[in-house]
């Protein structure tokens, strides 16, 4: 229900949104008191509720960063990467930090030595209407052409919105929660989710 209250969030000046997303919401949070053992499915609803109560139509601009200030860090993200948490590790590791090494855990860290992404509360993640890609595109200012592409087919991919009729992700998707269903390791996950967009993005570039 929330995913498809998400697809037609462009409307939702109109009454009928607020009507069925407070409902929504209420008996979430009732569950989610009882939900001791901190699912990380929970954490994905979670952050799809707080995106929808926050999207305002329209373009946001978000606080800029250094990418020296990111170089030899380590990257944290939720366990099971799906297309966005997948994407956002390999656009790291292509155009912001060579070296970049990720974990995954269902809660930040209170140490604050690693950069959070596409989780609740973290660093970097969605923003406005933006997927935690496009995020990591604004916030690091990187122009790549390509990189904005796939960005574009992430972002439908993840928020299902058809906001730039980009289906190219999808697959790529739907591959990654089959591997998850497999039991390949995050890190595995990851590996290959790397190798698909490496070939995406050689794909683009020749186009």
């Amino acid at each position: 229900m929330l995913r498809a209250l998400n697809h037609r969030r462009r409307t939702r000046t109109s009454p009928a949104f607020g009507d069925k997303l407070d409902p929504a919401r209420k008996q979430f949070r009732e569950i989610r008191q009882t939900d001791f053992f901190n699912c990380p499915r929970a954490q994905d609803v979670e952050m799809l509720l707080r995106k929808m109560e926050r999207t305002q139509p329209g373009e946001v601009s978000v606080p800029k960063v250094a990418t020296r200030d990111y170089r030899g860090r380590t990257w944290v993200t939720r366990p099971r990467p799906e297309i966005d948490r997948v994407g956002s590790a390999w656009l790291i590791r292509k155009f912001i930090d060579p070296q970049a090494k990720f974990i995954f855990a269902k809660k930040i860290s209170a140490n604050g030595r690693t950069v959070s992404f596409d989780m609740l509360d973290a660093e970097f993640s969605h923003y406005g209407e933006d997927c935690t890609f496009e995020t990591l595109l604004k916030r690091f200012q990187i122009q790549d052409k390509t990189v904005h592409k796939i960005g574009e087919m992430i972002h439908d991919a993840d928020l299902d919105d058809d906001k730039f009729e980009r289906a190219e992700c999808i697959g790529i998707d739907r591959v990654l929660k089959g591997w998850a269903k497999e039991g390949l390791p995050d890190k595995e996950i990851l590996r290959r989710g790397f190798e698909c967009f490496d070939a995406l993005y050689a794909f683009l570039q020749r186009r």
